[in-house]
């Protein structure tokens, strides 16, 4: 037998809450439920009356004020997280989202390497520069397979200068990859994302969808409401966000969360300021809840018009809850909501989500029928789960 032992360095983790997060402290779970050993490697310390994942994590302290978000914090804790590496006999470290702004990265994966350990990094969403092209192609084109066909020409193209000061590296560095940091295999969070970090596969690589929660523990009785959003931010299709709300013509209440990283409140309240759900007090705005099960358990509808996602699970787990879910068409959602959303055109006008949302309230049997397909979706979800985690550890076992 194989001996695997993973680690999954990564500078945030729960308490901390955005998807990344809980992404790396399920999979943790998932891969100590198949035997394997593994520990989620981070400075993040706990919390009391927080979520903070997964109990298989070390939280490796360091000296304040060292601020990890600087390239001389960031490598300071590596220095930690590197002994500990040393004298813990890991076959894996899977360094999670260091993008080619994290150079201290470069270092400390390559003295890793020379630990005779294999290094992976977890891939999880496209730089903007990226997702902007993407979205200007299919503004041009409007159908996602000419985008990727397109993009991926000019991916190429980037690697394609005739300068001795060029060579892949800085192609790499070019279009944000994981390859700038030359580890051993790539895990990324989606087929979308991964199409686009590689184009001349040097790299092993796997895609390891998100996995959903298993249990259902409801904390806190909230009060029902009809509309949920979460993190209201530019890229999260806030604009969208913000028109629902504003429609005069419906009494709909509103649940907002502002999300993992949600700090544009204050932007976002500045866009539904004069609306009369404000005036009447039905719009409910949170900066944090412990548990998501208890927001799904208090939502009719779930509107997730986000324009960029890696993945985009947060579209999925209301489904768990029996919660239609509303999202914009865009390829890395789709593979996580399959037909068990309401799909809506990829920049459509703001008035077709209001018409939609107001039939499917109308409609009983439409309403049950998205409840049915969302049960549906979660089932394949589970399914397929339980799949690729095999499979993830046949990849790692192989590359020994």
């Amino acid at each position: 037998m194989v001996y695997v032992k993973v680690g999954i360095v990564a500078l945030h983790w729960p308490p901390d809450f955005g998807g990344a997060e809980r992404y790396n402290s399920r999979i943790i779970e998932e891969l100590n439920e198949q035997g394997v050993e593994a520990w989620g490697i981070t400075p993040r310390q706990s919390e009391d009356d927080m979520d903070n994942g997964t109990g298989y994590v070390h939280r490796l302290p360091y000296k304040e004020p060292i601020n990890l978000e600087h390239s001389r914090g960031m490598k300071a804790w590596l220095k930690t997280a590197y002994t500990h590496i040393e004298d813990n006999d890991y076959s894996h470290i899977i360094v999670s989202n260091c993008r080619t702004i994290g150079y201290p990265f470069l270092e400390f994966i390559e003295r890793v390497k020379e630990l005779g350990v294999k290094v992976g990094v977890l891939h999880f969403d496209l730089n903007k520069k990226i997702r902007l092209h993407i979205e200007h192609l299919f503004n041009e084109h409007g159908d996602w397979g000419m985008v990727e066909e397109v993009m991926t020409d000019y991916i190429k193209g980037c690697f394609d200068y005739n300068s001795p000061l060029w060579d892949n590296q800085l192609g790499y560095w070019a279009i944000d990859s994981p390859l700038y940091f030359n580890p051993d295999f790539v895990i990324s969070c989606s087929k979308w994302t991964n199409s686009f970090i590689d184009p001349f596969g040097e790299k092993p690589s796997f895609v390891l969808h998100p996995f959903l929660h298993k249990d259902r523990i409801n904390k806190q009785k909230m009060e029902n409401m009809n509309i949920t959003m979460i993190n209201p931010m530019y890229h999260k299709g806030r604009s969208y966000m913000a028109d629902i709300v504003n429609d005069f013509t419906n009494k709909w209440t509103y649940r907002i969360l502002l999300g993992g990283y949600g700090g544009e409140k204050e932007d976002f309240m500045k866009m539904i300021a004069d609306s009369w759900a404000i005036r009447d007090g039905r719009v409910e705005i949170l900066p944090y809840v412990e548990r998501m099960e208890d927001v799904w358990d208090a939502t009719d509808l779930f509107i997730f018009p986000s324009r960029f996602e890696g993945y985009g699970m947060a579209a999925v787990e209301p489904m768990i809850h029996g919660v239609p879910v509303m999202v914009q068409d865009y390829p890395s959602v789709r593979e996580a909501v399959g037909d068990g959303a309401i799909i809506m055109p990829y920049g459509c006008d703001s008035r077709e989500w209001v018409e939609t949302i107001e039939e499917l309230f109308f409609d009983d049997e439409e309403y049950e029928e998205y409840q049915r397909k969302g049960y549906e979706r979660v089932q394949y979800i589970n399914d397929r789960g339980h799949g690729e985690i095999a499979a993830l550890i046949e990849f790692m076992e192989k590359l020994l």
